[in-house]
Order: C-alpha cells, then sequence, then structure tokens
C-alpha cells in the first residue's frame, strides 16, 4: 500500500508494520513532516489515466523543484518509510521517553525502598557501628531525626515499692526506678498501674504521662538517656483492700 505526504505531497509505499508503529504516525523523509499514514492511496489512482500528470511529478516534483527518485513507487522498496533516507516512524521517541519515565519511576521506587528499610530497622541500623553513619546520614536527608527512637520494652524497672501514704489517708506511695538498656536515648515512656484481687481480676488501673511523673509543670519532657536510672514518685488513691497484687507496664 501506499501513503502521501499531505505537506509535500510525496508518495511513499508503506507496510502494514509500519503503520502499527507509533500508531501509524511517521515522519515524511522529504519534508521531515509527521503525519498519519493510516490514509491508504489507491495505486491505480495514479497509474491509469494519469500517466501525464505522474511524470510531471516526477520531474519536478510539487515545487517546482525535482523530487528525490526514491520518494516514488518504482518498483523496489526504496521508497518505504523505514530507511534513514526516507521517513521515518517517530517510535524512537516515544520508546525513548518511555524508556526515560520507568528508568526514573525505578530510581524512585529503589529510594523509597531504602528509607523504608532504614526507618523500619532503624534500632537495628543505630546499634550497628558500621551502619550507623550511614543511618545518621539518611536522616538528615528525610529529616527524622524529629522521629525520635521508641522502644518500651527496653525500659526496665530496676526497683519499685507501693506503700501506704504515711500523711494521707487512702492514699498510696509509689517509688521506682528506671533504666533505659537501648543503645539510643528515647523518650519517656506511659507509665501504667494496674491493681488485681486475689483472683487474678483488674480491680483498678491508672496511666501515668512523663509530665506527670516526672513532675513538670509545662515543660516536654527530653529523652530518656541510654544506661542512666531514672528515679521518680507517685502518690495515688489506695483501690482498697481487695486489691492485693500490682503490675506495671510502659507504653
Amino acid at each position: 500500500m501506499q501513503t502521501q505526504c499531505p505537506h509535500c505531497h510525496t508518495l511513499f509505499r508503506i507496510t502494514e508494520a509500519q503503520l502499527s508503529m507509533a500508531n501509524g504516525r511517521v515522519r515524511c523523509g522529504f519534508c521531515k513532516e509527521v503525519f498519519d499514514a493510516g490514509f491508504e492511496i489507491d495505486v491505480n489512482q495514479y497509474s491509469i489515466n494519469s500517466s501525464e500528470t505522474f511524470k510531471k511529478h516526477q520531474r519536478t516534483g510539487t515545487d517546482g523543484k525535482r523530487a528525490p527518485d526514491h520518494a516514488f513507487l518504482s518498483g523496489d522498496t526504496s521508497g518505504t518509510l523505514s530507511g534513514d533516507n526516507s521517513g521515518e516512524a517517530v517510535t524512537g521517541q516515544v520508546s525513548n521517553i518511555a524508556t526515560a519515565a520507568w528508568s526514573l519511576a525505578i530510581l524512585a521506587l529503589i529510594a523509597t525502598l531504602a528509607v523504608e528499610i532504614t526507618w523500619f530497622n532503624r534500632p537495628q541500623l543505630l546499634q550497628n557501628p558500621t551502619l550507623k553513619p550511614l543511618a545518621d546520614k539518611l536522616c538528615e536527608l528525610t529529616a527524622c531525626e524529629h522521629m525520635q527512637l521508641s522502644d518500651p520494652a527496653q525500659i526496665e524497672m530496676i526497683s519499685r515499692n507501693v506503700y501506704t501514704h504515711p500523711n494521707a489517708e487512702n492514699a498510696l506511695m509509689i517509688s521506682t526506678t528506671l533504666v533505659n538498656h537501648a543503645a539510643y536515648a528515647q523518650p519517656y515512656p506511659d507509665v501504667q498501674i494496674d491493681f488485681s484481687n486475689v483472683r487474678g481480676e483488674l480491680v483498678a488501673s491508672r496511666r501515668f504521662a512523663p509530665e506527670e511523673y516526672l513532675q513538670l509543670d509545662n515543660e516536654t519532657p527530653g529523652l530518656m538517656q541510654s544506661g542512666n536510672p531514672v528515679t521518680f514518685g507517685l502518690e495515688i488513691s489506695d483501690p482498697g483492700q481487695e486489691a492485693i497484687t500490682y503490675e506495671f507496664s510502659f507504653h
């Protein structure tokens, strides 16, 4: 089949394979304009009762200049839209753009995955002397220094004492010491105390925020440093004689 450039009216031979590329968009090898080659031209239209017009077009082209011989149907394939000197399909440009887009998407995915791995494994990375500088550098780039590491399971209560308040009725005193065993400083946890009866049933419960047990007045508590014991005392209401056991937990 053939097609004709709508800009310079040059005829080209084209195959269905070329039409299938870039949705039929091709570039004319004569005027370099891009057009839709999907419109087929009947060969007989230019071979029957049009020999004089064809010869004239072959001699001069459409703009008065001699058109290149390979632009016409001469029985060979030099006029097809596939060579460097003929029309070229614009699939190369589309392919390059698609490749670049995929490459950027893959790089973004790899970067996102690296950040997620570092974030979710930051305690282990920070404890590793070899990887800690890399984790610190990545945190500088992603501003994760504002997201403090927190692992209440690394906090241990090394001493505790619950007794009747010496100066107030129906009240208890709590004295306890905590230590952070993590390799990094972390926020102070909420401290919860649960009282149970002889059957193990919960009788009373109370949770204290760091501002309460550290006795801070409108101040934001700092970080609980690694390995440094922290001692504090609390006053709570007596849950009654039914409460015979108590348990501390951190949140």
